[in-house]
């Protein structure tokens, strides 16, 4: 079955028994628990580890990296997304709740972390290898430009012709190489002008246009600058948004390249920064979802308790109902005696009928009278025992 456990928690236990006995508890092949280890940056025993713990000799634990800059903490074991919704069970909910989380490091000491990975990033006039993402723009330009040649001579025109869009491409470069280093995922639109940044469950929108077409909200549009306009690199705070959380532009003292590194920095430390403020959400939301079931339960007492006293009043009214009718029915056998009584003493005195006639009569009537009279028997008190089960 699945389960969460953090880092630490799946470190320990991959390291305290082989990963084919660990698998077994989750559900899972030892191979597919050790891609999750590998997912979550967690080192796991290599072949023959246990062989030799067994026997004595030497072995070499290597230490819990520290999580990358929003990398989950708690870790998803034998089925579903690592970064789907989460959600709780009720045995969850209702079990002592977790403290407010905390953060071993603060932002400061990660983005100190962050820049001295990154180290200096340049932006190279002339890239030999473009990033993976980048590529593939290049390529789906290239078979668009094949397209309109067949169908016009003059129909040969690229995206990333201009000496603007190739500086775009390069800046985007070095940016996705840099923050590929923390598992950071770009996916650029076709013109390269919008791009999303995924760092785990952690998505982050950039946008690196001109100056020009930043908001109008913004001061006007700088002045052209060596033929190129100046750039504005923005990360915004959701796709369809214009908003900024951050933006960086060229300026009269130094470009967008000699501001990569900084600005590499301060996209993966966003990313951070949007885990920690999701995993705080997620810990209230935890608390709102507990006080949300307790409220469900009460309003469920209330509604049952409800229930059960219209019950007991329609019980009760109906063991009343009972009682009325079978009090009425006493009274209509009583009736029939006394009227067969009346019968008889009439018949005595002048008699229209035989006997053997009036005696069926009697007979009939005093029987009806019996079979409605609740008082004979145990019948009185039987609707009251239907009504009680």
């Amino acid at each position: 079955m699945s389960e969460r456990l953090s880092r630490k928690q799946l470190y320990d236990l991959v390291w305290s028994e082989p990963l084919r006995t660990s698998s077994v508890r989750f559900g899972i092949s030892d191979v597919a628990l050790k891609k999750t280890c590998q997912r979550a940056s967690i080192p796991t025993p290599e072949r023959g580890y246990w062989a030799r713990k067994e026997a004595g000799k030497k072995t070499l634990v290597p230490a819990l990296p520290e999580r990358l800059p929003a990398m989950e903490d708690e870790v998803l074991i034998g089925g579903g997304s690592q970064y789907g919704y989460r959600q709780w069970t009720r045995e969850e909910l209702f079990s002592p709740p977790p403290p407010l989380p905390q953060f071993e490091a603060s932002i400061e000491t990660v983005r100190e972390r962050i820049a001295k990975i990154i180290g200096t990033l340049t932006v190279p006039r002339d890239v030999r290898v473009w990033h993976p993402a980048i590529q593939n723009l290049l390529k789906e330009d290239e078979a668009t430009r094949e397209e309109q040649r067949a169908f016009s001579s003059s129909g040969d025109k690229s995206l990333f012709d201009s000496s603007l869009e190739r500086r775009r491409l390069r800046l985007l470069n070095s940016l996705f190489v840099a923050i590929g280093k923390f598992n950071g995922r770009p996916l650029p639109e076709k013109d390269a002008r919008k791009a999303s940044l995924s760092f785990y469950n952690q998505h982050l929108i950039l946008s690196l246009v001109p100056s020009k077409e930043r908001p109008r909200r913004y001061a006007p549009a700088a002045p052209r600058e060596n033929g190129e306009n100046r750039l504005i690199l923005s990360i915004l705070e959701s796709w369809g948004s214009d908003k900024e959380v951050k933006a960086w532009q060229d300026d009269d003292h130094s470009k967008l390249e000699r501001k990569m590194a900084e600005i590499a920095v301060e996209v993966v430390l966003l990313a951070e920064v949007r885990y920690r403020e999701a995993v705080v959400r997620q810990h209230h939301r935890r608390i709102e979802r507990k006080a949300e079931l307790e409220e469900e339960d009460r309003r469920r007492v209330i509604e049952a308790e409800r229930t059960e006293r219209e019950r007991l009043k329609q019980l009760e009214k109906a063991r009343i109902d009972h009682l009325l009718n079978d009090a009425a029915a006493c009274q209509q056998a009583s009736a029939i005696r006394e009227y067969v009584a009346k019968i008889q003493r009439a018949q005595s005195l002048s008699s229209t009928i035989s006997a053997e006639e009036l005696q069926q009569w009697i007979d009939w009537a005093l029987a009806q009278a019996n079979r409605i009279d609740p008082s004979i028997g145990d019948v009185f008190v039987m609707g009251m025992r239907a009504e009680q089960k």
